[in-house]
């Protein structure tokens, strides 16, 4: 759930600019394109035969040191992708945003009770349009090419729908559609990948809510939201285990009204008790608010002074929903930095944007419209990271119909725990 302004005014996804790649094609093409023209007006218009190159070399010298700067420029805004190199150590940890497949924008536009009943309509039809089951199978291929030991995962909804009786204006029973966590986990397994929920933990959940699917479809929509950790259960237990799963919610929340009341939209954390090699560390999942900006900073305080309080060295694995870049920088982002927490993708690619979110809301973007770095990994104390990279996030990641595995991409990071 994001791109909302803390006034619940209906919101526009800020259009990335078109990648420098792209721009810098577009300027050798133009650059040709009046090369040409400018030969050609030179000439008479009675004289047909086919215009020069002129010195050929030099072209060519232009076109390929212009490729390989192309090829520079995309890595540096996207930064590596698609693979973990070596390090002294072989902790791997990741977070993922799943995509609950909504953006719920027009349930945040809706002004009247029958705005609503049909936002909500328009509402499963988008869920259903990004192919949670697909998408599922899509982003367990980029768990698997990462292959952390510890995953936090963010929106892994549960989505259900029923029959509204149109006489008492009631739900009915409710049949579940999708439930993206069952789902990758079986996607996983299906590639032979090895596991085990740590821990799970509700967020919000909408009670069934009728909707009108238009012209005259009416049915209800249930939606529980989730956060979870996922731990690979196939490690040698010298090397890694996990013990003592804990969560909770957040007690500064969003009240998000509707104009058939008001649902709140508290937002949770996860975490384990883990060791690397005998070396202890605790791991922290979390999704920050996303509409309220001092909601958002007071939820960071609540992590800090709460699960991530302890003598343990601490990974926090998030969808901070707190830009970390490109500039202006979130104030919640700027709070954990103030705290001692090292941003393990500045701090090993301080020149590289990294950027994570979002795709278009159906994931069907033909080019990827990544704009801003809000999945982070952050460490506190005796934490090395040792490598950082985006997965899920080229053309290659993408399912067969053309749909991104998520709105965000991956981010998944070596570390060693030194002490």
């Amino acid at each position: 759930m994001r791109c909302k302004t803390a006034d619940f005014a209906p919101c526009r996804l800020p259009i990335s600019p078109i990648p420098r790649t792209l721009r810098l094609v577009a300027a050798i093409f133009g650059a040709i394109q009046k090369n040409l023209k400018v030969q050609t007006n030179a000439r008479s218009t009675a004289d047909l035969r086919p215009v020069s190159w002129g010195n050929s070399r030099r072209w060519i010298q232009i076109i390929s040191w212009s490729v390989l700067l192309a090829a520079y420029l995309s890595a540096t805004a996207l930064g590596q992708s698609q693979s973990l190199g070596t390090g002294n150590g072989d902790l791997r940890v990741m977070t993922y945003n799943a995509n609950e497949g909504t953006d719920f924008l027009e349930v945040q536009a809706a002004t009247d009770p029958q705005q609503f009943l049909i936002a909500v309509g328009q509402t499963i039809v988008q869920v259903r349009a990004t192919n949670p089951p697909a998408r599922m199978k899509a982003l367990a291929k980029q768990i698997v090419a990462a292959s952390p030991a510890l995953v936090s995962l963010q929106e892994v909804d549960q989505w259900s729908t029923g029959p509204l009786d149109l006489a008492t204006f009631t739900c009915g029973s409710m049949t579940k559609e999708f439930d993206m966590l069952e789902e990758l986990q079986g996607a996983l397994a299906g590639l032979g990948a090895h596991y085990e929920v740590a821990k799970q933990q509700q967020q919000y959940a909408f009670p069934p809510i009728p909707g009108l699917i238009l012209p005259g479809t009416f049915l209800c929509v249930q939606a529980v939201n989730n956060i979870a950790i996922l731990a690979r259960t196939d490690l040698d237990p010298s090397k890694f285990g996990w013990s003592n799963p804990q969560s909770g919610q957040y007690s500064s929340a969003l009240i998000f009204p509707t104009p058939v009341g008001l649902l709140p939209l508290p937002r949770a954390w996860v975490s384990v008790d883990a060791s690397s090699h005998g070396r202890n560390f605790r791991f922290v999942g979390t999704h920050l608010e996303s509409v309220d900006p001092g909601i958002r900073q007071q939820q960071g305080t609540e992590l800090r002074t709460g699960p991530a309080n302890t003598d343990l060295p601490v990974v926090i694995a998030m969808d901070s929903n707190a830009q970390a870049a490109p500039a202006p920088v979130d104030t919640a982002y700027l709070d954990f930095r103030a705290a001692g927490y090292t941003d393990v993708w500045s701090h090993l690619l301080p020149s590289t944007l990294g950027l994570t979110c979002c795709q278009a809301e159906l994931d069907n973007n033909r080019i990827s419209q990544l704009y801003q770095r809000i999945d982070l990994i952050l460490t506190l104390g005796a934490v090395q990271g040792q490598n950082i990279a985006l997965f899920g996030a080229t053309q290659a990641s993408k399912t067969q119909d053309g749909l991104w595995p998520s709105d965000h991409a991956g981010v998944a990071s070596q570390l060693v725990i030194t002490q």
